[in-house]
């Protein structure tokens, strides 16, 4: 799945930012520039990949940020898991592996794998913010809230929607007996959050974050309503169809004592877990039916999925105390058995489906080193990582012109014309999600132009 990496339109597009902010470049623009990246979300994502946006060669780049994108959807699950059974280190290791597989078996988890996109960062941080929460209130961990309160303003720094578990975490704090660390909660969460925001505010520019940040999502418009909503619902059940079977099967093999196995401390974590799915899964359909909005941000699933886990773990620890006794029967064997085969079986087909290639496609590679060659006269509208690489110079970047129109939010004609290079060969790989900037580019070349603005 890495080699697949490079290949995919998408990934040059996102890294962008990481690779100009590496070289100096600005990564956020002003509405009257005409040279738009459009990064619309925090600098926390630009920074995790900061070391890869070094690299020269972008295949090697692009590579290495698919392993650590990998590194950054898996870790922090086993980070949970460990946190709550840290004396069972084996049952960590077999509960984190068929997490693995079940973030293969859904098609929606298993895109984080292929696209490159903030999703999995903002994840992992909340992931992380439930850690440093829960110790602090299950083993009075005192550095436990100012951590959680970091995490959590870095995952509102990484995509703005994580904003929903301060709630999430204020109910789980009430519900558990806890109420009186809301308090301080709040206030870390303040000085944390107003910390870091200071912090990028002067480094990125006032401005510009707000322009980025809050005032684009502000003005775009809806790309349907109800109807949509219903569409959005029915394909995240498609997908997350081999989950529902997992949890049918378990629950017939597992029977009702699970919540007196999962014990105190693993039962309050699920809770916490489940808090962040439930107020997450409306905000992130909300946002699926904003213009350009997917069901990569529904993160209840990330959350949902561990608490399964750790409810999987336990009745792995409770199987295995059975099994010593002669306490256990044969159907919590061989039906988890069979289960772990069919979900193997989906995992690689659906990854196979995906797409795997076995050697990284290094046509990126040849077009840097054409570009450079050429330096000031290509332009590639959908790759501005090539002439960031070769020209040391932020192009405009078609699918951010095209948001900015749909917004009413559009920079001056005469912005975009003068960001473009003069008598630059214009390369667009095919099939194209949009040519909306052949829109500025004269009378002979606005016919191809799709969507078409008004001349």
């Amino acid at each position: 799945m890495a080699c697949a990496v490079p290949g995919v339109p998408w990934n040059p597009a996102r890294l962008a930012p990481t690779f100009a902010l590496a070289r100096g470049l600005p990564i956020y623009a002003l509405r009257e520039t005409g040279a738009h990246l459009g990064w619309i979300y925090g600098p926390v994502f630009p920074l995790w990949y900061l070391p890869f946006g070094l690299l020269e060669n972008p295949t090697v780049a692009l590579v290495l940020a698919a392993g650590w994108n990998a590194c950054t959807l898996i870790s922090p699950v086993g980070f949970v898991l460990w946190a709550v059974f840290r004396a069972q280190a084996g049952v960590v290791v077999r509960v984190t592996f068929c997490g693995i597989l079940l973030l293969f078996a859904n098609p929606t988890t298993l895109a984080g794998f292929y696209f490159l996109h903030v999703d999995a960062v903002c994840v992992a941080c909340v992931l992380a913010a439930c850690v440093a929460l829960h110790a602090r209130v299950w083993r009075g961990w005192q550095a436990g809230l100012p951590m959680a309160a970091l995490a959590v303003a870095l995952a509102m720094a990484t995509k703005q929607l994580a904003v929903i578990f301060v709630p999430a975490s204020i109910v789980w704090l009430w519900r558990e007996g806890h109420g009186r660390l809301v308090r301080a909660w709040l206030f870390w969460l303040v000085v944390c959050g107003g910390g870091l925001a200071a912090v990028f505010l002067y480094a990125f520019g006032a401005e510009e974050l707000v322009f980025n940040l809050y005032w684009f999502h502000a003005h775009n418009p809806w790309q349907g309503t109800w109807g949509l909503l219903g569409a959005r619902i029915l394909e995240l059940a498609a997908d997350c169809g081999v989950w529902g079977a997992v949890v049918v099967i378990g629950a017939l093999v597992l029977r009702p004592r699970q919540q007196a196995r999962l014990g105190p401390a693993a039962g309050s974590m699920v809770r916490l877990l489940g808090s962040a799915a439930l107020w997450q899964l409306p905000v992130g359909l909300i946002a699926t039916l904003k213009v350009g909005g997917g069901l990569n941000s529904v993160h209840a699933l990330s959350y949902a999925l561990v608490a399964g886990l750790i409810v999987l773990g336990a009745a792995i620890i409770q199987h295995d105390a059975d099994q010593r006794t002669g306490q256990g029967n044969f159907r919590t064997i061989w039906l988890p058995g069979i289960v772990g085969v069919l979900v193997v079986i989906i995992s690689i087909r659906l990854v196979v489906k995906r797409n795997v290639v076995l050697m990284p496609d290094r046509g990126l590679e040849q077009l840097v080193a054409e570009s450079k060659a050429n330096r000031g006269k290509h332009y590639y509208p959908w790759n501005p990582l090539i002439t960031i690489l070769s020209d040391r110079k932020v192009y405009p970047f078609d699918d951010a012109l095209k948001c900015l129109w749909i917004a009413q939010l559009e920079p001056p004609v005469e912005a975009i014309r003068a960001a473009i290079p003069t008598g630059a060969v214009i390369f667009y790989q095919e099939p194209s999600q949009s040519k909306f900037v052949l829109n500025y580019l004269g009378p002979e070349l606005r016919p191809a132009a799709f969507p078409q603005r008004e001349p």
